[in-house]
């Protein structure tokens, strides 16, 4: 921008003649601030979804007999200074759960990273599958 004299910029006439346009408003301002805090929020969420405190999955199953079924499935835990359970079930063919095993996890006994883990579950009638409820 051209070095201007100070009367020129304070004078109202003088702006006008030279075609010096008064200060922009400031929604665009405001605007950007509220885009920022718009974008920031959705980082912060979409990184908390993709990352949650506990992630299982499903690794395989395996019946052992008509009373028995085993489960195998990965567990992933932020804080391994914390106690954690995962709830298994088994169901039959109606997808009747006839099986149910809380596996806990004590502090300090899963590692960082995935930790899998196998867990037979003793079931009422002959199972045909079995999955995982809830990790906490």
């Amino acid at each position: 921008m051209p070095v201007m004299h100070p009367k020129v910029l304070s004078d109202p006439t003088l702006r006008e003649r030279y075609g010096i346009k008064a200060a922009k408003n400031p929604r665009y301002l405001l605007a950007g601030i509220l885009l920022s805090v718009v974008a920031a929020w959705f980082i912060w969420s979409g990184f908390n979804a993709a990352n949650p405190d506990v992630r299982s999955e499903l690794v395989s199953f395996k019946v052992i007999d008509d009373q028995s079924i085993s489960i195998t499935y990965k567990i992933t835990v932020r804080d391994l200074g914390k106690d954690h359970s995962c709830s298994v079930v088994a169901r039959d063919i109606d997808k009747n759960t006839i099986g149910q095993v809380s596996d806990l996890m004590p502090a300090g006994t899963l590692l960082a990273g995935a930790n899998l883990r196998t867990v037979e579950i003793t079931t009422r009638l002959p199972a045909v599958n079995a999955g995982i409820t809830s990790c906490q």
